[in-house]
């Protein structure tokens, strides 16, 4: 692969780290933002609710403490502990169920109280009551237990979204590295299954001179097309990989040279097949012809297979748009079809859905015509037991 590409394929991965980093403070830094400001208006309610205590005690002739400790603490779902002038706990409230539910405070519990009253004098500012300006003892309060949850939900929603990702990936590697075996099982396969048609010929024409010198001549003819077929496939892979150079060409002859290779061999499949061509035009397209060729022999070797009836049909249309700037490329056949099931999966390596397949066919005729020619195919139209179009568009440079 040339170095550019490697290039950047690194700089893209540095900025989906750059920018999963980004997104990540962001989450922080608002999920943050909304913690404190819950905080500050869960401390203003109850400070609002003490002031009106205080209000009240200071209009009443009485001091009517333990109202104002059902009425303003039992309310509350955060941590507080009620201290007198010298921070002397005297109760508290949701620091936890053994403490909750004492009356009488141990000097020992006291001690422990009053490690609590640290830890929530750092987090909030003790507030006092009083009574006729007097202060009559401090409320030490903590932070409610929904937004301390709340504060570990960006660092769990983060941890999610890590393990996501890492599954994702380990997911796709896998998907990656079958896909990739499957590539090269294929290509290997394609290899020998493209070199071993001429090579088989040219032995048995060979093995026939052995024993008959007079028919030289033909065998030559035949020969040198073998030799031909063989420059060819190896043409064909030695571009796989790297840009072709595309040539300006008229598509029928390429479609009629194809259609020829096919009509020379289609009674070795025993079936009784057709194989003719309608041209509505004969337009002139930037290509590359042996890619091309490999391309159409794909497609119809899948319909011949497709084809399980004793005679059968394939048509190759030529049609353009209004324009005549798009040329439309239509291979269709009468044999089985393609399942729903099975159309969305046509085109992915190692795909097939024949037992001596390897599932490579479609899958390299579709990156040629896209990637290489800057084209598009795809399945026009499928039905079961009624056959299968498929359609490669081009871009037309005229018309021969």
């Amino acid at each position: 692969m040339h170095k550019s590409v490697y290039k950047q394929k690194g700089n893209f991965k540095g900025f989906l780290f750059v920018l999963g980093l980004v997104i990540i403070a962001i989450i922080l830094i608002y999920t943050q933002q909304q913690v404190d400001r819950l905080q500050k208006t869960s401390r203003e309610y109850l400070q609002f609710r003490v002031r009106v205590m205080e209000d009240y005690l200071n209009s009443e002739n009485n001091i009517n403490f333990n109202f104002f400790f059902t009425e303003v603490i039992q309310g509350t779902d955060y941590p507080i502990i009620i201290t007198d002038t010298l921070m002397v706990p005297l109760s508290c409230k949701n620091v936890n169920e053994t403490l909750d539910s004492m009356r009488i405070f141990t000097p020992e519990v006291k001690e422990v109280l009053s490690q609590y009253m640290k830890e929530m004098d750092g987090e909030n500012k003790p507030f006092p009551i009083k009574w006729n300006n007097k202060i009559l003892s401090y409320v030490h309060y903590g932070i409610s237990p929904a937004i301390r949850n709340l504060r570990w939900l960006p660092y769990i929603e983060i941890a999610g979204a890590i393990l996501f990702i890492l599954i994702g990936y380990v997911g796709f590697s896998q998907i990656k590295k079958s896909e990739q075996r499957y590539i090269w099982v294929g290509m290997a396969k394609e290899t020998a299954h493209q070199l071993g048609t001429p090579l088989s010929s040219l032995m048995g024409w060979i093995d026939l001179l052995k024993e008959d010198k007079k028919k030289l001549s033909q065998a030559l003819l035949e020969m040198e097309a073998d030799a031909t077929r063989l420059n060819k496939v190896a043409s064909r892979f030695s571009q796989i990989g790297s840009f072709p150079s595309l040539q300006k060409v008229d598509i029928s002859v390429i479609i009629q040279s194809v259609i020829e290779y096919f009509q020379k061999r289609i009674p070795q499949y025993g079936n009784k097949i057709t194989i003719h061509s309608e041209y509505q035009c004969r337009p002139l397209i930037y290509i590359n012809p042996d890619l091309f060729e490999w391309v159409l022999e794909n497609i119809i070797k899948n319909a011949i297979d497709a084809i399980k009836s004793k005679s059968g049909i394939i048509t190759i249309f030529i049609t353009q748009d209004i324009k005549g700037k798009i040329i439309y490329i239509d291979i269709s056949d009468n044999g089985k079809g393609i399942t729903p099931r099975d159309q969305k999966n046509i085109f992915q390596p190692g795909f097939s859905t024949k037992t001596r397949g390897w599932g490579l066919g479609l899958s390299l005729a579709k990156r040629i015509i896209e990637d290489y020619h800057g084209g598009k195919l795809s399945i026009l139209d499928t039905r079961v037991d009624k056959g299968t179009t498929m359609r490669i568009i081009l871009k037309s440079t005229g018309i021969s």
